[in-house]
């Protein structure tokens, strides 16, 4: 990474924390731990993006969605065995919820995650990501009125440079990492 990247690296986790830090002391915040689920989520797409870079499976991007999908259908299958909450609600806004999620989270946010993954570098793609906090801020304000306050409006402008510093360079996909092959003979 060139020290420019590194400075948007920078100023995107501190535009992030002023986003979302002022949500932190509102009377009505979530528990603190409740921040924790998306950091987790955010340290398993980091790691997935790595060891991609690392392994380069085969297969396409349906594919892998596809397997995502399975795996979490029977992961949140088992959850909701074990916790007596089986039967999925009849409500029909539980089901344009699911379809939401499965359409837009899934196909558009992380299917579009891994095809820009594969036609840019990693840096690129990860300074998107800062954009994930103020598009959720001024989404939850359209459709829920919650407040913006001058500190998440600060943040917002911070993960806007954070995400120019980063994307600048070059937009060559750099070369598969290979495994060493061991010692040549000759």
């Amino acid at each position: 990474m060139r020290p420019r990247q590194l400075a948007g690296l920078a100023a995107g986790l501190a535009g992030v924390g002023l986003v979302v830090g002022a949500d932190l002391f509102r009377p009505d915040a979530a528990p603190w731990w409740g921040y924790l689920l998306p950091f987790g989520a955010m340290l398993s797409l980091v790691a997935a993006t790595l060891l991609e870079r690392r392994v380069r499976p085969g297969g396409s991007v349906v594919e892998a969605l596809a397997v995502q999908c399975v795996v979490s259908a029977a992961l949140f299958t088992g959850l909701a065995a074990v916790t007596g909450t089986l039967a999925p609600p009849a409500d029909p806004g539980f089901w344009l919820a699911v379809a939401w999620v499965v359409v837009l989270s899934t196909l558009g946010g992380y299917g579009l995650y891994w095809v820009n993954l594969a036609r840019t570098n990693v840096a690129r793609v990860s300074a998107l990501l800062y954009l994930t906090p103020p598009t959720t801020l001024v989404w939850s304000w359209l459709m829920f009125g919650d407040p913006v306050g001058p500190g998440a409006l600060a943040g917002m402008a911070v993960c806007a440079v954070a995400v120019l510093l980063m994307s600048a360079g070059g937009t060559e996909r750099p070369s598969p990492v290979r495994a060493p092959t061991g010692p040549r003979k000759g």
